[in-house]
């Protein structure tokens, strides 16, 4: 099942309970982080996403928290170089050189048990923290510049890139989390929040070369969010 889909079949099940007298929901900015990997160095992988959560309490300082997440493609650092040929072969010139970069996109699913220190979750001003799972779906793209590295020639419409090429690869991603944040509730209003995300892959997987070849994939990364959520009785 495609994860969009998969998301939203999750929180639907959550919103049609019944036994949910009370739930809140709400959104905001994201962005991601992820630690240097070997092939690149002194570079920041930062990826930034929107997000939309739930969360829906067990008690006054309990609640059960679930978010998914997109995270916008963002290109490797890496830019390469690779050759195109002709779809007639009357035509000159016949090959031409152009640049490529990989591109990577992330849709996420995360859910747990969430901690409230100082005040109740829909009450003032608090502290949280907690931990639960991640699952992760993101698809690598190859993509070619308009024209040659000369600039001179659109290929796009009289050559083509080899067939054997795969242009396209997913990574599949497992793991757990850390979480600890800060909000503060508006009486009526709804609560503003802001929290940090510690996340651990236990298994990582790219389906193809080309899903391996993203700069944007390490065991450990983390999540900054900022959102405003309303709750609903």
């Amino acid at each position: 099942m495609n994860m969009k889909y998969l998301g939203l079949f999750f929180f639907g099940i959550l919103l049609s309970n019944p036994t949910f007298a009370q739930f809140s929901f709400g959104g905001g900015l994201s962005t991601t982080q992820f630690f240097n990997t070997q092939g690149v160095q002194n570079q920041k992988l930062i990826m930034p996403g929107l997000h939309a959560h739930i969360e829906i309490p067990r008690s006054g300082d309990v609640t059960l928290y679930g978010r998914v997440a997109y995270l916008f493609p963002k290109a490797n650092y890496d830019t390469l170089t690779s050759y195109v040929t002709a779809i007639n072969p009357t035509t000159n010139p016949y090959i031409l050189a152009v640049n490529n970069q990989f591109k990577t996109s992330y849709f996420t699913i995360e859910g747990g048990n969430r901690y409230y220190i100082g005040n109740d979750y829909d009450n003032g001003f608090s502290g949280y923290g907690g931990s639960g799972l991640i699952l992760a779906l993101g698809k690598v793209r190859k993509v070619y510049s308009n024209t040659d590295i000369s600039g001179e020639y659109l290929w796009q419409n009289t050559h083509q890139i080899d067939p054997s090429e795969i242009s396209e690869g997913k990574v599949f991603a497992l793991g757990g989390y850390l979480q600890g944040g800060l909000k503060y509730t508006i009486p009526a209003v709804g609560t503003v929040y802001s929290d940090v995300t510690l996340n651990y892959l236990l298994l990582a997987n790219g389906n193809n070369n080309t899903a391996l070849s993203t700069e944007y994939l390490s065991p450990l990364f983390f999540n900054f969010t900022v959102g405003f959520k309303k709750d609903l009785y």
